[in-house]
């Protein structure tokens, strides 16, 4: 995409000045904004790293379900393809606007415009971890696991497919919009890649493996809830409710577009203060109650007679 393409895509600051009236602005801003998502879902759509994670993403989905864990264990795959590979593709994708929109000069659309233009392509891969959560359920429902294997025991459907979306479809969604505010906020190259490498790392300490994070690993956006027990045929469900984990996810997904719109000056008005206001709030209760609702302590089942 080249700066004459953005501009012929959006209307001019003079164009945008001759409305008559409030109703007829906001229509040319929103007829903009909807032309320049197009804009960003075909670039992110072409994008190298989007392919790669579409093709590592179907191809977990055609793998035949595991007999003891069924598909609860493929999630950490859209996680890694779609979510951290396109933590990194969305930065890269943010900053060349960025340098497109300076070397434009008089910017064609106010920063904000743009950067809800970004928030929008990232519905493109959080599509593609619906329909991979779609098949995951359709494969625990065919093949459930065996009785000794996990999830073992009476958990709910509901905990069950909040587990593999949390897991899996929020961070297609999540990693993606995390790579917008990093595009905005540290646009050098190279901050993305070592960003999303130190948030890998953070997430794997926060895995529950050790006792003193079980119940505080919920913070993470990417967390398992359970796993073998040092032994292969030996499994535990951890502490929390994924149900409100999910809600707390979305939370952060919601603070994220948040943060990057918060760059540009113009559109920190009261409006979008109280939205930031109010999502952290919820971000804060709804993670409070996955830690505290739900499994309230570790669940081990007994290795097969």
């Amino acid at each position: 995409m080249s700066a004459t393409d953005v501009t012929a895509s959006t209307p001019t600051p003079a164009a945008a000045g001759s409305a008559s009236t409030p109703a007829s602005a906001s229509a040319a801003a929103g007829s903009a904004l909807r032309r320049l998502a197009g804009l960003e879902l075909r670039r992110y759509a072409r994008r190298p790293l989007f392919l790669i994670g579409v093709v590592l993403t179907a191809v977990s989905a055609a793998i035949p379900p595991d007999h003891d864990t069924s598909t609860f264990f493929n999630s950490i795959v859209p996680a890694a393809a779609l979510g951290i590979l396109g933590l990194v593709a969305m930065a890269s994708l943010t900053r060349s606007a960025h340098v497109l929109r300076e070397s434009a000069g008089v910017a064609p659309v106010p920063e904000r415009t743009q950067t809800a233009a970004l928030a929008l392509g990232c519905l493109l891969p959080f599509a593609v971890g619906i329909a991979w959560f779609a098949v995951s359920v359709w494969g625990y429902h065919r093949h459930p696991p065996a009785p000794e294997g996990y999830p073992f025991g009476d958990m709910s459907t509901s905990w069950k497919w909040a587990l593999l979306f949390g897991e899996g479809t929020m961070a297609t969604l999540g990693g993606p919009l995390l790579g917008v505010v990093i595009g905005r906020w540290w646009p050098r190259r190279g901050v993305a890649p070592m960003l999303a490498v130190l948030l890998v790392a953070v997430v794997i300490v926060m895995q529950g493996l050790f006792d003193p994070l079980i119940r505080v690993r919920v913070v993470m956006p990417f967390t398992y809830w359970g796993g073998p027990d040092g032994n292969p045929e030996h499994w535990r469900i951890l502490t929390g409710s994924p149900q409100w984990w999910v809600g707390y996810l979305a939370c952060l997904c919601g603070l994220a577009v948040v943060g990057a719109l918060w760059h540009d000056p113009g559109a920190r008005g009261r409006l979008l203060r109280v939205a930031g206001l109010a999502l952290l709030v919820a971000a804060v209760a709804t993670c409070l109650l996955a830690m505290f609702t739900g499994v309230g302590d570790v669940l081990t089942n007994p290795l097969p007679s």
